[in-house]
């Protein structure tokens, strides 16, 4: 019998990382099944925009943006910070239907960089123009994407969704972490 390739130490690193942000975030979003479309204050984004930003744009496949990354001639991946990418068809989700969306585009990421050997994380970039205002460089890889992704992203809109939660009633025991990147 052939053994499993343990995945390499930045993967279990990064899925430990992503883990920890999904978690975050599943906390965040307990009760609020009711609220999705409550923002915390207005002018804010309701939990429904928060989640279908998350998801990115619609037909968004995180596992073909990060084969894109390359060791020579780096791809430019645009990011659109500030658009929510609500559609029609979002507009219809329940809760249980964006958990299930964004789920499996964690777990995506997940198989994508299981699969991937240790160089990669560090050599293989693309161009995010984005980055360069907090990173001090749009040269990006793939560690550095899915940190940002991660660590900061859905652990800022984790704390937007803690707001809402307060905004409503819902009890704050759910606190989440705080990121570090807006958008």
């Amino acid at each position: 019998m052939q053994e499993e390739p343990m995945a390499s130490k930045h993967a279990q690193d990064l899925r430990r990382r992503i883990d920890e942000a999904s978690e975050n975030l599943s906390r965040q979003l307990q009760g609020m099944d009711a609220h999705l479309e409550r923002a915390d204050a207005p002018g804010e984004w309701t939990t429904r925009e928060v989640l279908s930003h998350l998801l990115f744009e619609p037909g968004f496949d995180p596992a073909a943006t990060l084969a894109a990354f390359s060791e020579h001639d780096y791809p430019v991946v645009e990011i659109a910070p500030g658009d929510t990418f609500l559609d029609e068809q979002r507009r219809q989700l329940t809760l249980s239907q964006f958990r299930d969306a964004l789920d499996a585009q964690r777990r995506r990421v997940l198989e994508y960089i299981e699969g991937l050997e240790e160089p990669a994380f560090e050599r293989r970039k693309a161009r995010i123009p984005f980055f360069k205002q907090f990173m001090g460089t749009d040269e990006i890889t793939i560690d550095m994407y899915l940190g940002a992704m991660f660590d900061y992203h859905w652990n800022d809109h984790a704390g937007q969704l803690e707001k809402i939660r307060q905004a409503v009633g819902l009890d704050s025991d759910a606190a989440a972490k705080p990121g570090g990147v807006g958008a």
